[in-house]
C-alpha cells in the first residue's frame, strides 16, 4: 500500500492545488452564489461540520463538478476517519485516499490517476456511499459491481433519481449534490431512515436484477424462500436433451396509474390490449380502463431450437402461480380480480400480464416459473425461478 501511494503521489503532482476550496466563512449565507440555491441549507450544515469549504473569492461554486479525490476527502472528513500525513500543498489528497482505502470505503485497485483527477461519476459516488454506510461491504474480499451499487444506494435513499427516476450512472456530481449525499451518509450512519425514490429504485432494480417486480408490486415484495431465491441466472431455460435454449431478458412492471412511469415504452401502444383471467369465458375488457393496476411486460428470446416438432420457435414461458380470483363470475363480468393474460386478438399472442393493485387472493406463497414451449408429446421442462411468501389479502 505504501509503495502504491508513493507512486500515486508522484504521478499526481500536476493535480492543481489552486482548485481546492479554502475556508472562506463559516456561513453559507456569505456566499453570493448560494443565496437562492436549492442546496443552501445542506451546504450550511456541511460548512458547520467543517468537511467542505468555500473558495477564497467568496464563492462556493455549487454547480462545479467534484473530482473523485475531492469527494473522498469530504467523506473521510465528514465521517471523522483518522488521517495521517501532510494534507497541504500539491499532495493534499494522498492521506485522505489512504484513510479511505484503509477503512474499506474505497478499494485499492480503484485508486488511479485518471479516476482521482476526473469528476466523480454517480456510480462511483454510490459505491463510496454504500461502503461508508455498511461495514460488511468494507471487507476487501467484497466486490461491488456498478448495478449493485446503484441499486443499494437507491434502496437506502443515498441517491435519488433524476427525471422519471433516471439513474445516470455515468453522470458527474456537483459540489452541491456531493454535500447532499454526504449528509445522507451521516444520517444513515446515525440510525435515521432516509426518504427513497421509488422510480429510482425500480430503474436500479431492473438494471441489477433484470426485473423491478419486487420494488414495484407489493405482492412480489415479500420474503423469498432460501431454496428458491431470485437469481438472474435462472432466467435461462435449456432443456436436458440439448434441443432448446431460451432466455427471459427482463420482467418489467409498469404502474398504470403513473403516466410518468419510465417503462411505458416497453409496453408500446396499449389502446387495443385486452385481458383474460384463466378459467373465465369472456375476454372483452380493455386494460386501459383499469389504471389501478400494474402491467407486466416480459421480454424474451430463443437462443436455439433444434427440433421444431418438439419445441417450435417460441421463447420460454413465464408462469405465475399463487395469485387467484376470489370470484370468477365477477371476473366474467369485467372485474379484474386476479393476474390476467394480456392479448390483442387471442390469449397468448403477447408476453404481457396485468394485475390489479387489490381485490385478488393469494396462496401462502407466489411463484414465478420458467418453462420450455414443449409441443405434445414432448415432455415438459420447467422450474421455479422464485418463491415468495405472500402478504395477507382480504
Amino acid at each position: 500500500m505504501k509503495k502504491k501511494m508513493a507512486v500515486l503521489s508522484a504521478a499526481l503532482m500536476i493535480f492543481a492545488c489552486n482548485a481546492i476550496p479554502i475556508m472562506a466563512d463559516d456561513h453559507a449565507s456569505s456566499f453570493a452564489d448560494l443565496s437562492d440555491h436549492w442546496a443552501k441549507n445542506s451546504v450550511a450544515i456541511a460548512i458547520a461540520k467543517k468537511y467542505v469549504d468555500g473558495y477564497g473569492d467568496g464563492t462556493f461554486r455549487p454547480e462545479n463538478y467534484v473530482s473523485t479525490a475531492e469527494f473522498i476527502k469530504m467523506v473521510v472528513t465528514a465521517t471523522k476517519l483518522p488521517v495521517t500525513g501532510n494534507t497541504e500543498g500539491r499532495e493534499w489528497y494522498v492521506p485522505y485516499v489512504k484513510a479511505a482505502v484503509d477503512k474499506g470505503i474505497v478499494q485499492e485497485d480503484s485508486v488511479n490517476i485518471d479516476v482521482l483527477n476526473m469528476p466523480i461519476s454517480r456510480v462511483e459516488m454510490s459505491k463510496i456511499a454504500v461502503r461508508a454506510t455498511d461495514p460488511t461491504l468494507q471487507q476487501k474480499y467484497v466486490n461491488l459491481n456498478n448495478q449493485g451499487a446503484m441499486f443499494t444506494a437507491a434502496s437506502k435513499g443515498l441517491i435519488q433519481g433524476l427525471a422519471k427516476g433516471e439513474l445516470a450512472p455515468d453522470g458527474s456530481t456537483t459540489r452541491a449534490q456531493s454535500v447532499t449525499i454526504i449528509e445522507r451518509i451521516l444520517s444513515l450512519n446515525s440510525g435515521e431512515k432516509l426518504e427513497t425514490d421509488k422510480l429510482a429504485i425500480s430503474n436500479a432494480e431492473l438494471a441489477f436484477k433484470r426485473t423491478n417486480l419486487f420494488s414495484m408490486i407489493p405482492v412480489f415484495g415479500g420474503k423469498q424462500y432460501d431454496e428458491n431465491m431470485w437469481n438472474p441466472s435462472k432466467l435461462v431455460m435449456e432443456t436436458p436433451d440439448g434441443k432448446y435454449k431460451g432466455v427471459i431478458d427482463q420482467i418489467i412492471a409498469i404502474d398504470m396509474a403513473n403516466p410518468n412511469d419510465p417503462n411505458w415504452e416497453a409496453a408500446g401502444d396499449i389502446s387495443n390490449l385486452k385481458w383474460w383471467v384463466p378459467g373465465t369465458t369472456t375476454a372483452n375488457s380493455y386494460i386501459k380502463d383499469y389504471p389501478d393496476s400494474y402491467l407486466i411486460v416480459v421480454k424474451r428470446h430463443v437462443e436455439f431450437s433444434k427440433d421444431p416438432n418438439a419445441y417450435g420457435d417460441m421463447p420460454p414461458f413465464l408462469n405465475f402461480y399463487g395469485i387467484k380470483s376470489p370470484d370468477l363470475s365477477a371476473a366474467n363480468k369485467g372485474t379484474l380480480n386476479s393476474i390476467a393474460e394480456v392479448f390483442v386478438i387471442k390469449p397468448g399472442d403477447t408476453s404481457m400480464y396485468i394485475i390489479p393493485k387489490s381485490g385478488f387472493k393469494t396462496n401462502v406463497s407466489v411463484q414465478l416459473d420458467i418453462s420450455a414451449p414443449a409441443i405434445p408429446p414432448q415432455k415438459d421442462y420447467g422450474r421455479t425461478i422464485v418463491d415468495i411468501l405472500a402478504p395477507k389479502t382480504n
